[in-house]
């Protein structure tokens, strides 16, 4: 399933159903916008293009993205690159984010939701699997590695290793749930499978899980 556009006299948002996990924020910021009881659920036109900007990028997992008729600049990464443990649910990032997808081709954008509970049906994406799942991890990190003074920032990969990990290169900060925070550029492998011991961080656990994806 391939984005759907919502076209207004001012902007064009861009849904994407597979990646969201009803975090609700665009309801909340924009109820005039995005409306899940209408349909059409999205009316471009309900307020300003810059609220609606404002409020699209709260949308954690990147289901929505949105772009001006007039061609004003599109959305831009945040400045820091950041990974932020979520409890009992996904890895959310931001930054300058590529993944590279096993099957080919790449995902590139500044907001993503991916899988760290092993169930979803959209891998490497988050898709909500992990409530009906009832994946439990408080979302603690143990850092592998001193804290780095380098800012997190410029480009960041992540490439799925099949039945494996996530690897991640590239400058970033990796945020506990507790709000701990870890900055590290060396390449990191963080679980993806759901039975890592020394989650976020893989510690081979897929092998024996006999985890796909």
């Amino acid at each position: 399933m391939s984005a759907r556009d919502y076209a207004g006299k001012e902007v064009v948002i861009s849904f994407d159903a597979r990646r969201c996990i009803h975090a609700a924020e665009c309801v909340r910021g924009a109820p005039k916008v995005f409306d899940p009881e209408a349909r059409p659920w999205i009316k471009p036109d309900g307020a300003s293009g810059d609220h609606i900007a404002e409020v699209v990028r709260r949308c954690p997992t990147g289901a929505l993205s949105m772009r001006f008729h007039d061609g004003r600049t599109q959305e831009a990464p945040d400045a820091a690159n950041s990974i932020t443990i979520s409890p009992n649910g996904p890895l959310y990032l931001r930054g300058q984010i590529s993944v590279h997808m096993p099957g080919g081709g790449e995902v590139q954008g500044t907001r993503m939701a991916l899988c760290r509970c092993g169930a979803s049906a959209n891998k490497p994406f988050c898709d909500g699997t992990h409530t009906d799942a009832h994946f439990v991890d408080a979302g603690a990190c143990q850092a592998t590695t001193a804290n780095s003074t380098q800012p997190p920032e410029g480009a960041v990969s992540i490439k799925p290793v099949a039945n494996g990990p996530l690897m991640v290169q590239g400058w970033t900060e990796l945020v506990a749930a507790d709000g701990t925070r870890w900055v590290s550029g060396d390449a990191s492998w963080l679980c993806r499978c759901g039975h890592s011991q020394n989650k976020p961080f893989c510690d081979g656990s897929h092998k024996a899980a006999g985890f796909q994806g």
